[in-house]
């Protein structure tokens, strides 16, 4: 028999682990808390339920890799907005536009992010893993408004609780949207940010 030319090259185990990641994803997209399965990934994944304990150990380890791997995914698109800008207010303001972007404003991802949160008091890796990708979000929202504040002059005593409240904010609105899009606009979201950095610049986390 003759060979039409290509080659069989086993799967690396990088590749493996992508591949059952991307699956979780979109199990959990597709089905919320229902897709945590190990059967239901396996299948959508195309591989047996002995590769992804073989790599994950377990549920529990697949699900926190997803999430980290989806919240530094979130902050690097972001990142890559804001590095296109100059200015510390003009990075700023990219951060915010892209926090609006279709990309971020998915309802598709409402389910997923609703199991990851649920699953963070009750499961330690999921912990770490929100430890991790929130951490990195709020380091850059943090640089970004120490940046502007020593830009513009402006007083800012508590960068880090500054962060929190923007974070906070942006997560709420993400929230809110994705239950009901028919609430504000991306646009409404945006200048609703805008007057709160307006605040910040007016001294509301100043002594």
């Amino acid at each position: 028999m003759e060979s039409d030319g290509r080659k069989f090259r086993r799967a690396e185990p990088d590749e493996r682990r992508d591949l059952l990641v991307a699956a979780a994803l979109k199990c959990l997209a597709d089905a919320g808390h229902a897709g945590i399965s190990v059967r239901r990934i396996a299948r959508q994944a195309g591989v047996s339920v002995g590769l992804l304990n073989h790599h994950f150990g377990g549920i529990d380890a697949l699900v926190a890799e997803a999430y980290q791997k989806l919240s530094l995914d979130l902050t690097h698109s972001l990142q890559l907005e804001v590095d296109k800008a100059q200015s510390a207010a003009d990075r700023l303001d990219a951060f915010l536009v892209g926090s609006f972007s279709s990309r971020v404003l998915d309802p598709a991802l409402l389910s997923v992010w609703v199991v990851f949160w649920s699953l963070i008091r009750h499961s330690p890796c999921v912990n770490d893993a929100h430890e991790k990708g929130y951490g990195a979000y709020r380091s850059l929202v943090e640089r970004l408004l120490v940046a502007l504040a020593a830009e513009e002059g402006f007083a800012l005593d508590d960068a880090p609780l500054a962060a929190i409240g923007l974070s906070a904010m942006l997560d709420g609105l993400w929230l809110e949207w994705c239950l009901n899009p028919a609430t504000f606009s991306a646009d409404n979201g945006l200048l609703i940010c805008r007057r709160w950095v307006n605040g910040l610049r007016r001294g509301a986390f100043s002594d």
